[in-house]
């Protein structure tokens, strides 16, 4: 899988520390990973069994790319980044695609998830309607992330970029979502997991202004 590449702006998972030391890794993995045992402390209970290693594949000082692949569960692709709550939500995202494409490999989740496709203003390709069910999947936890970082007071959270992340993440769990729920020909287990991300996603959403939000917004990953 080291170069099987979905990712349009990707090119391959080879392993590598980007010339950065292990040091710097480990101890930016256990700040992201102190942020999601605090926001998310049951999620990050969950780690001992959802994920078995990460594998480095670079550093980025200005993007964070990170992969998973349903032939690997349990594995997550990840590059180093210099923030914290990046990470953090990489590993989030990354964890979730891996429960969701474990279910997978015991149920098809969607009758037509690879034969309905839709555009996203994220990213360059089509998407199937699986592609957008697996982004709000990761997503969603990613907004309850922020959501608890808030609750918590945390100091990473008071700053606009945060602001302006948590807004955007929100936006295009709404915009997904809704595509999901209008498009997609769920299993019953699959709407189990829709309906379960749309009642999180509802109170996460409860007291925002959601009218400057763009009606084709899309997770942003």
């Amino acid at each position: 899988l080291a170069m099987d590449e979905a990712h349009p702006d990707k090119s391959g998972n080879a392993v590598s520390l980007g010339g950065k030391a292990i040091d710097e890794w480990t101890s930016m993995l256990e700040e992201a990973l102190g942020l999601v045992r605090l926001a998310l402390p049951h999620w990050y209970e969950e780690l001992m069994v959802t994920n078995k290693r990460i594998l480095p594949v670079g550093y980025e000082p200005e993007m964070h790319l990170s992969a998973s692949y349903r032939e690997a569960p349990g594995i997550v692709y990840m590059t180093l980044h210099p923030d914290p709550l990046t990470m953090a939500e990489a590993l989030v995202h990354e964890v979730q695609h891996g429960k969701l494409n474990r279910l997978s490999w015991i149920d098809p989740v969607l009758h037509n998830a690879y034969t309905a496709w839709s555009e996203s203003p994220v990213r360059p390709d089509l998407r199937p309607v699986m592609g957008v069910l697996l982004a709000v999947h990761a997503f969603v936890p990613v907004a309850a992330l922020h959501h608890q970082l808030v609750v918590h007071g945390h100091p990473i959270t008071e700053t606009k970029k945060f602001e302006e992340r948590r807004e955007q993440v929100l936006a295009g769990n709404d915009g997904g979502l809704t595509i999901v729920e209008k498009t997609a020909n769920a299993t019953p287990l699959g709407r189990k997991v829709i309906q379960g991300l749309r009642k999180v996603h509802d109170v996460l959403v409860a007291d925002c202004e959601r009218s400057r939000w763009s009606a084709d917004a899309m997770p942003p990953g």
